[in-house]
């Protein structure tokens, strides 16, 4: 029993070996990817050692700073009316001419009206010559209300007009010029313009508010300056300056950190790398229980297809253009080499892992995701050649439409770049499809993968062991044909490699070649094996599962159908011959391991099936060549497939229980099919009776 265990713990162990590696590789590709290369450490003054790109579409900060100061400095002064000035200067005028009239009203006889003002404190600080006092004092009432309000006048209308700080002295200029208007004396016109002059200040203040609205509202007007996705900001050589400093560190494209805090970005990416390699864990060892799920091969080739994409992504991870990266590579080649089903997960794996080593684009993610999916799917059409440059159109088509939509919506809008990106996705999408398609020899050679391809090949019966096992040995033929449609069905039915099932039904029996006359369904007339003794016979039967393999070796068959020709009995007993053997000698004097097969027992899903299908299709057209009913082969169907298991041939072949089942029901179907009850014919005999009887029946009409 411990032998038993021991390949599946071998498996286990080699393909953890591969998932460490890989995942080691993996962060090693992301630590040392765009993300971090561009956060290098740069200052003002110095050289650029590389050319700096924008990741994405970004505003330039700086720029529309620039732009929005050039705006709001296009706003010029805004000014309001300050009433208060204006009412405070015009009471101060009418106070300085009252106290000067009251003043005057106390006067003695022969006293002037500059000799009284002297002593007296006025709120207009006015200095007057003796002589203006004195033509003022001259003055009658009424001519001295006259000048009183040409004064008012003139200063009411400088006012309405405005007066700004800047503008005041010009003001007080005009306000001169208008007293020399008047028909006022000399003295009178300079008494004007002094108490003007004094009581005149600026109404027109600065309205702040004002200004900074009108100047936000030009800031916001201006649009903001866009960097293009790929825009250039510095090239290599080029000297950094404090603005172009700005603009990479507001792009996270230099690193302004210390080595701690850039350590926390690519430990996050690291962990979550760490998640998605255990979901895959977790996909292989519970799909079916087992590690090999997935064949030793298959293991090597998945290895080494992720290790020479991730690698691929870590060389292109500065490109200008991401969808000039063929990453749709790795869903291709998983499709055709292993199935859709995993190249349908893996897709979305190394969509994640391209994500983190690509600057952690999600352009990036979203673009890989629908075109891998695409790809996984497509690529089965390739089995046929016809379809090859269709499948290439189509992938170029859907590349170029995937980058478009998910342009459209990150930029919000058409661009130039937009659109050579999606040229260069299409352009990838077609050579991504050339080079799988001629690259699939290498893998076939290399690494034994069963290509639909190269099996497909393997079906043409103009191939040599074919066409020999359709001339040397027909019943082997026929009976090869029955069970190819038996295990393709099957193999479908459970999600095993269906192509690989009836490939390798075909050459199951090809070892009977060396003595198909030992072979019931070879045989017209005598039974060779009656003058044989049981031992003999059962050798020659043995033997035809080695001779196969080795057949299949010299004319270069793939290792997997060599497995089949070799695992399709596994260590079964002949039974026929073993019970011959002991009613002749006696159980005592028979071996049981002389009458079985040497194995060893089905290592695949595809040997299994295979297996049951061989010994079902043998039986079933034993029983009904017996007058058996097709009820009574499909209820003992059931039991064949029981006695493989409780024989333990199917331990190691990775197929479950529900398998099973779902293999039995896929025979019966086939068996109903090909054994389904068919319409009588008449004889010639019974067709003339009718015809007679018929033409009576008329003669007598007609009588």
């Amino acid at each position: 029993m411990e032998k038993e265990k021991q390949p599946f713990s071998q498996r286990k162990y080699f393909s953890c070996v591969l998932l460490g590696i890989s995942f080691l590789v993996t962060v090693f590709c992301i630590a040392t990817g765009s993300y971090v290369q561009t956060m290098e450490n740069v200052q003002i003054g110095s050289v650029a050692t590389k050319r700096y790109v924008a990741l994405k579409d970004e505003v330039d900060v700086i720029e529309t700073a620039k732009k929005k100061q050039e705006a709001a400095n296009t706003v010029g002064p805004l000014y309001k009316h300050d009433l208060e000035v204006e009412k405070t200067s015009i009471e101060e005028m009418e106070a300085f001419f009252k106290k000067l009239d009251e003043m005057q009203g106390t006067l003695q006889e022969g006293e002037s009206l500059s000799d009284a003002i002297k002593n007296t404190s006025l709120k207009l600080p006015v200095v007057l010559s003796v002589r203006q006092y004195g033509a003022y004092q001259a003055l009658s009432q009424e001519d001295k209300l006259a000048f009183q309000r040409d004064c008012i006048t003139i200063i009411n209308d400088l006012y309405e007009q405005g007066v700004t700080g800047e503008a005041l002295e010009k003001s007080r200029e005009q306000a001169e010029s208008n007293l020399q208007g008047t028909s006022w004396n000399t003295e009178l016109k300079q008494m004007g313009a002094a108490i003007l002059n004094s009581a005149l200040e600026a109404n027109l203040v600065l309205d702040i508010d004002a200004m900074n609205l009108a100047r936000q509202k030009k800031e916001d007007e201006v649009e903001d300056v866009i960097i293009k996705k790929n825009q250039k900001i510095v090239d290599e050589g080029e000297i950094i300056t404090a603005e172009i400093y700005s603009k990479l560190e507001n792009m996270n494209l230099i690193n302004t950190k210390d080595s701690t805090e850039n350590a926390v970005p690519v430990l996050g990416s690291v962990v979550v790398v760490l998640l998605v390699f255990g979901s895959v864990f977790l996909f292989f060892y519970s799909s079916n229980k087992k590690w090999h799920s997935l064949k030793r091969n298959e293991t090597v080739i998945l290895f080494c297809i992720y290790i020479m994409m991730v690698l691929l992504l870590r060389i292109m991870s500065e490109v200008p253009y991401f969808t000039l990266i063929p990453l749709v590579i790795f869903p291709m080649l998983l499709s055709l080499l292993i199935s859709k089903r995993v190249a349908l997960l893996l897709n979305c794996f190394i969509s994640i892992i391209g994500c983190f080593i690509f600057n952690g684009d999600v352009e990036f993610l979203l673009y890989f995701l629908i075109t891998g999916e695409f790809a996984a799917l497509i690529m089965g059409y390739t089995e046929k050649r016809r379809y090859v440059l269709p499948v290439a159109l189509a992938m170029a088509g859907i590349n170029f439409v995937s980058m478009f939509a998910i342009g459209l919506f990150f930029e919000k809008g058409y661009s130039q770049g937009l659109l050579y990106s999606s040229i260069y996705a299409a352009g990838a999408g077609l050579i991504s499809v050339i080079l799988v398609m001629g690259s699939l020899p290498f893998w076939e050679a290399i690494f034994e993968a069963n290509t639909p391809l190269r099996l497909l090949e393997l079906t043409n019966p103009n191939n040599e062991l074919l066409r020999r096992l359709m001339i040397e040995a027909p019943g082997t033929y026929h009976h090869s044909l029955i069970v190819a449609n038996l295990a393709e069905t099957a193999a479908y039915e459970i999600g095993a490699n269906a192509s690989l099932a009836r490939v390798g039904a075909y050459y199951h029996d090809i070892g009977k070649l060396k003595y198909p006359l030992y072979f019931g369904e070879n045989q017209a007339g005598e039974n060779p094996h009656d003058q044989l003794e049981p031992y003999s016979s059962a050798q020659i039967i043995i033997a035809h599962t080695k001779a196969g393999a080795k057949m299949g070796e010299e004319k270069g068959l793939p290792k997997a159908i060599i497995n089949i020709i070799e695992e399709h009995h596994g260590t079964s007993l002949v039974k026929y011959f073993y019970y011959k053997a002991i009613k002749q000698y006696g159980s005592e004097s028979v071996k049981e391991e002389d009458y079985r097969y040497q194995g060893p027992i089905p290592q695949s899903r595809e040997s299994a099936i295979v297996m049951m299908a061989d010994t079902v299709e043998a039986a079933v057209r034993s029983m009904l060549g017996q007058g058996k009913t097709l009820q009574e082969a499909e209820d003992f169907i059931q039991n064949l497939i029981k006695d493989k298991l409780d024989d333990g041939q199917l331990d190691e072949s990775g197929l479950a229980i529900s398998d099973l089942e779902s293999i039995r029901k896929s025979f019966v179907e086939v068996f109903r099919g090909m054994y389904h009850n068919r319409v009588v014919y008449p004889k010639k005999e019974e067709i003339d009776a009718i015809k007679k009887q018929q033409q009576q029946k008329e003669e007598e009409k007609q009588s």
